[in-house]
Order: C-alpha cells, then structure tokens, then sequence
C-alpha cells in the first residue's frame, strides 16, 4: 500500500510512520515528538486544519501544513 501523508488520514484510524520529509529543522522536531519510522499514530480528531493525535502515549495537536511531512502507511 502506498504512503499517505497525516493529513489525509481520517480520525479513529491508526497508522505507521513511514518516513518524515521536509528541511532538516522540521524532521528534527518532528522525530522529537515521536514521529519516527515504525511508531504507530492514532489520529483522534481531524478538523479542518488541525489534527489531534496520540503518539508514544501523548496526545498532540497538529496543523495540517506540519502533518503533510509525516509519511504514514496503514497497518
């Protein structure tokens, strides 16, 4: 199955990260919060621009321009 950006996945599904894309700046805080290849996120809401996601046991929130970099594939 091909990868799909966080942005595109629907509240209640539970995905992989299969990689991180975008600057140097914008991998490194996102492998900061846990979005690294093989960590499963669990999108909890998705609205129009922001996502609510739990990674790693926390929860975050995440603008949908930020969730376009995190490449995810389905389990």
């Amino acid at each position: 199955m091909p990868a799909m950006p966080l942005s595109l996945i629907k509240a209640g599904e539970t995905v992989k990260v299969s990689r991180v894309k975008g600057n140097e700046d914008m991998k490194h805080h996102l492998k900061d919060l846990g979005f690294v290849e093989g960590n499963e996120v669990h999108v909890v809401s998705s609205s129009g621009a922001n996502l609510i996601v739990t990674i790693l046991g926390a929860r975050f929130g995440l603008d949908t321009k930020v969730a376009q970099h995190v490449m995810t594939v389905s389990e």
